[in-house]
C-alpha cells in the first residue's frame, strides 16, 4: 500500500540561506495518524534547521522518508533512494508544527502580524511569513499567548491547508500539543503524538537519525557539513578521518602537500586556541560530481563565528572555497582545497 501524503504543496520559491553547523538543536515526534477516508498510519518527524529536516511515513510495512538537506531534497522508500524534486521540500517543512510553534520567525522569511484572519469561523490575530520553499503560514493566536490554535498554510492555486492544535501537555519544559487535526479541503488527518522530544544534541544527531542514501551529491555535502560541525567540537581526529592520506591545498599565494597526520596536528593546536561557536552556510553551496562517480568538488560561502580562549577575543569572518573531494572505498573523503577570507 502506498504511503498518504497529507500536503502538497505546489507554490515554491527560493529561500534566504544560512544555516548553522554548529547547531544542537533537535525536535523529533511520532504520531499516530488516522485519516477520514479510513487510512492509517505512523508518521516520524526530525527537525534540526528549516533546511536539515525530515518526515518518516509508515503504512503497514511499508515507509518513505522525504529529507531536506541544505540545496537539496531526497526521498527514500524501502532500499532505494533518489533526489527528491521541489515541493519534497515544503512537504517535510509543512509537517514540522512543534518547530514552526518554537521557531516560527527563524523558519519564516519577512515574520510580520496579522491583525485579522479567520480560523475555524471565528476571527484571530496571527503571526505569518513567507514559508522559505514557497507559500505563506499564519500562526494563528489563541485564547492564550502561549498555545497558538493553530495554523493556516496558504498556496497559490490550492486550498487553505487548516491545522488545528489541542491537548496541550508538558513536554520537558514546555507545553506543546499532544494533538493536531489538519485539513486539506479533501480530507481530514488526526494526528495524536506518542512522542515530543526538544532537546540539544551533538551537532551530528541528524546524519545519526537518517542515515545517508547511496546519492553521491548528498554525501559530498554531508561531507562538507560534518567537516564544518568537526570545527563547532574541536575534533581535529575527525577533521583528519574525513580527509584522504595526501591533501593539496591552494591558499596565498602558495600550494602546499600536507598529510592527514599534519592535518591533525595543525588542527590540534588551533584548537586549543579557537573556540568554535558558529559556523554558517551563507549561501547555497554549489556541488559537482564526476559522471565515473569517483571525483567531484563543493564550492561555498561560510561565515565562521570564533572566540580566542586566552584573550576572549573574537572573531566573525566571512570564508569563500572550493573543496576537491574524491570516493574512496565506497567514502567521500577531503583530498584539495583552494580558499580565500573576505577582507
Amino acid at each position: 500500500m502506498g504511503i498518504v501524503f497529507v500536503l502538497l504543496f505546489v507554490f515554491l520559491s527560493q529561500s534566504a540561506w544560512s544555516s548553522d553547523a554548529c547547531s544542537t538543536r533537535a525536535i523529533v515526534s511520532s504520531a499516530e495518524v488516522s485519516v477520514s477516508d479510513g487510512t492509517r498510519f505512523v508518521t516520524d518527524t526530525f527537525f534540526h534547521s528549516e533546511d536539515g529536516l525530515a518526515i518518516r511515513q509508515t503504512e503497514d510495512s511499508a515507509s518513505q522518508t522525504i529529507v531536506v538537506e541544505g540545496p537539496l531534497s531526497w526521498v527514500r522508500a524501502g532500499d532505494k533512494a533518489g533526489l527528491g524534486q521541489a515541493f519534497h521540500k515544503s512537504f517535510a517543512l509543512g509537517h514540522q508544527y512543534h518547530a514552526l510553534l518554537l521557531h516560527f520567525d527563524e523558519i519564516v522569511n519577512d515574520p510580520r502580524h496579522t491583525e485579522e484572519i479567520t480560523f475555524e469561523g471565528d476571527s484571530h490575530s496571527a503571526s505569518s511569513g513567507d514559508l522559505p520553499y514557497g507559500g505563506v503560514v499564519h500562526r494563528v493566536e489563541g485564547r492564550s499567548s502561549e498555545r497558538p490554535a493553530g495554523f493556516v498554510f496558504e498556496f497559490r492555486e490550492a486550498e487553505p491547508i487548516i491545522v488545528s492544535l489541542s491537548d496541550w501537555r508538558s513536554y520537558g519544559d514546555l507545553q506543546l500539543p499532544s494533538m493536531a487535526r489538519i485539513d486539506d479541503g479533501e480530507r481530514v488527518f488526526e494526528y495524536r503524538y506518542t512522542q515530543v522530544r526538544t532537546e540539544e544534541r551533538s551537532p551530528f544527531w541528524f546524519y545519526d537519525e537518517i542515515a545517508a542514501p547511496e546519492i553521491d551529491t548528498v554525501q559530498v555535502y554531508r561531507l562538507h557539513r560534518k567537516m564544518l560541525a568537526a570545527h563547532c567540537l574541536g575534533d581535529a581526529a575527525m577533521l583528519a578521518d574525513l580527509s584522504a592520506d595526501d591533501i593539496v591545498s591552494a591558499n596565498r599565494g602558495e600550494l602546499t602537500h600536507s598529510t592527514d597526520d599534519d592535518l591533525r596536528e595543525r588542527f590540534g593546536e588551533l584548537f586549543e586556541r579557537l573556540d568554535y561557536l558558529e559556523y554558517h552556510d551563507i549561501a547555497e553551496p554549489v556541488i559537482k560530481v564526476s559522471e565515473a562517480g569517483d571525483l567531484g568538488w563543493i564550492a561555498v560561502n561560510v561565515r565562521s563565528v570564533v572566540t580566542d580562549k586566552q584573550s576572549g577575543n573574537g572573531f566573525d569572518d566571512k570564508w569563500a572555497w572550493i573543496m576537491v573531494v574524491e570516493k574512496t572505498d565506497g567514502a567521500w573523503r577531503h583530498v584539495g582545497n583552494a580558499s580565500n577570507l573576505a577582507r
